[in-house]
């Protein structure tokens, strides 16, 4: 078995009009100066834009940053996933989007979801160390309709149901859920056996990982790794780091050790 350093992170896009130094442009050399020293194998992300792509082409180079934006034209925010060149070789890519049509760039669920397209980014890597392949789901539920998310992640679950039986691979699915543990969306993947082994969040003793870049207030937990493959949750952690107060996000990095 090799082990595997995997993180979600929500970078927050750089179009927020809050004061404070929360702009990307003014976190992005702690982000680059600290995140990269905790030596990641394989990111999720979130809420990154066009130009915050760029930046993780520019300064992530031992990484490929792959998956495309959520909007009709294949720009918008996207859901990237990251992965160390010199560790994995890529298999499959593929972008599907959270609605009753999920192969229409730009399509959404049409009940109670905000107007953001939602979309998944799903590779199959190879891992040169053993020469296994697994499976990374990266996703960002919808922010303002229960039922949305609801719909997002259990056209989520199905898929990796229907991807387990064409082909049986390790699962990893990382992401934003915009919920917390106590939630129903929460407890559909806690468990959840259609890839083989049941789905476990081995970030479950993390705390919180959504703060807001408010110093009064502890934040909630609803940044996610779940996956089948073995963990040392002891190892499990947020990523706290600040310099004069500012944080690498408005949610803290969440990352976790598995073993292929």
């Amino acid at each position: 078995m090799s082990t595997i350093n995997v993180y979600s992170f929500n970078i927050l896009t750089d179009n927020c009009t809050k004061t404070g130094g929360t702009r990307f442009s003014e976190r992005s050399k702690l982000f680059a100066d600290h995140f990269l020293t905790l030596k990641p194998d394989l990111i999720g992300f979130q809420e990154t834009q066009p130009p915050q792509r760029q930046w993780l082409m520019d300064n992530f180079t031992e990484f490929e940053i792959c998956g495309v934006g959520r909007d009709s034209d294949l720009l918008g925010e996207s859901n990237v996933v990251a992965y160390r060149r010199s560790r994995f070789d890529l298999v499959m890519l593929e972008t599907f989007w959270l609605s009753d049509t999920p192969h229409k760039a730009g399509s959404r669920f049409s009940t109670d979801q905000s107007d953001c397209p939602r979309i998944c980014t799903c590779t199959v890597l190879r891992d040169r160390e053993t020469g296994k392949a697994l499976r990374h789901y990266n996703t960002h539920l919808d922010h303002v309709g229960q039922f949305a998310q609801a719909q997002g992640i259990s056209l989520i679950l199905n898929r990796i149901a229907a991807d387990y039986d064409t082909w049986p691979l390790p699962v990893i699915l990382t992401g934003d859920f915009n919920v917390t543990p106590d939630s129903m969306v929460y407890k559909s993947v806690v468990g959840f056996t259609g890839c083989g082994l049941p789905l476990k969040d081995v970030t479950a003793d993390v705390g919180p990982t959504f703060h807001g870049f408010r110093k009064d207030w502890a934040g909630v937990k609803i940044d996610y790794v779940f996956t089948t493959l073995p963990c040392d949750t002891s190892k499990s952690a947020t990523v706290t780091a600040e310099v004069d107060g500012l944080t690498l996000s408005d949610h803290y990095p969440v990352g976790a050790v598995v073993e292929l």
